[in-house]
């Protein structure tokens, strides 16, 4: 009876730890919400979210994140670190199927099983994404769009430590992806080891945007308001990458500095 009982308090802890691993998942991969388009979150804990961001912008990205994604882009060929992401990719495929079900997507469910089926086997454990040469397409669904299908909305915004800006329903929903295959089988150490492995990825695809924060006045605001933009950019993309949106920002922002030069000269004029 006590070894049971140990045995599944083990198991509790180790899934608590997971959730909390895969929550870390800076996923801004594309996604394609089904939802509707209320984006409107709430800030009602703004002065501990400032805190939260501080630490993890100055202190976790300064002296961790973006050093070891710099390492991590200067050793690793760009092939490499496709392949590599690929492989993550294609792990979140079967909670892309289970969510594509739940919203009666049958046919984005059954892509997805292609994919996950055919990247798998000829794709070398997902390394190569045959499957889009095939003509399908990744469509990743978290659960998540899952409730925005059904019109749950965003809830407040929060600036999660180590994680970034969440809002809360995209939070939940990453809880609730932890619990599909593969991941509820993978121990812990292989848990974080995908997870870093895709947080690299998304840094990576944000080396050289730190300008955009220096040249805001309050960078909290900014991240909040972009973060904000980009859940709302995800429901009108009709196909646009993520890098369409960081473009359509720096435009935003020069348009801003210079706006903002031209009244200054107006008034020392």
């Amino acid at each position: 009876m006590i070894k049971n009982t140990t045995w599944i308090l083990d198991m509790f802890i180790r899934h608590l730890l997971f959730v909390f691993l895969f929550s870390t998942s800076f996923a801004v991969s594309a996604q394609t919400v089904q939802g509707n388009d209320s984006t409107y979150m709430s800030d009602p804990i703004e002065p501990v979210n400032r805190l939260v961001w501080d630490f993890n912008y100055y202190v976790l990205d300064g002296y961790i994140y973006k050093p070891v994604t710099e390492t991590y882009v200067d050793w690793v060929p760009k092939a490499g670190r496709v392949a590599i992401n690929n492989m993550v990719l294609n792990l979140d495929e079967p909670s892309t199927i289970v969510n594509n079900l739940l919203q009666l997507e049958f046919g984005h469910a059954t892509d997805a099983l292609f994919r996950f089926t055919f990247n798998s086997t000829f794709g070398l454990l997902g390394l190569f994404d045959v499957a889009k040469y095939g003509g399908v397409e990744r469509r990743r669904e978290s659960f998540s769009n899952v409730l925005g299908r059904w019109s749950v909305p965003h809830g407040p915004y929060l600036m999660v430590p180590f994680i970034g800006p969440r809002s809360t329903r995209i939070l939940v929903g990453s809880v609730v992806d932890s619990l599909y295959l593969p991941y509820s089988y993978f121990e812990l150490w292989q848990t974080g080891v995908v997870m870093g492995l895709n947080g690299l990825d998304v840094r990576e695809g944000l080396l050289g945007q730190e300008i955009l924060l220096e040249q805001s006045l309050d960078p909290y605001t900014f991240v909040k308001e972009a973060y904000m933009q980009f859940e709302a950019f995800k429901f009108n993309a009709n196909g646009q990458s993520t890098d369409d949106f960081i473009l359509l920002k720096q435009q935003e922002s020069q348009k801003k500095t210079d706006e903002n030069l031209s009244d200054f000269l107006d008034e020392i004029d």
